[in-house]
């Protein structure tokens, strides 16, 4: 897994948590989207993560916030959020190379 691969992950996540209603309804017919899988992966993984990365997948990734909107509500600077937005895709990259 490259950190790519993360980010495009993550990206499916939050798209994902905007749109679960959605998901939810279609999977009563169409069945579960795989996004779903992908999600619980992630979940269970973040759980492992130290309390502020933890709470920065939270805000960015399930709550669908922006940086900018995290940093305002943290009352901190953009690039801290950045950063432990980097943070938290490096501890997901050794966390899924742990696994295999």
């Amino acid at each position: 897994m490259t950190i790519q691969e993360i980010r495009s992950d993550l990206r499916a996540i939050r798209y994902y948590y905007s749109k679960q209603k959605e998901f939810d309804k279609a999977a009563e017919t169409v069945g579960e989207s795989k996004v779903v899988e992908t999600v619980k992966r992630y979940n269970q993984a973040v759980t492992n993560a130290p309390p502020r990365l933890y709470k920065v997948y939270v805000e960015l990734y399930v709550h669908n916030n922006t940086q900018e909107t995290v940093s305002f509500d943290w009352d901190c600077c953009v690039e801290y959020i950045r950063k432990l937005n980097k943070q938290l895709c490096l501890f997901l990259l050794d966390y899924f190379k742990g696994e295999n």
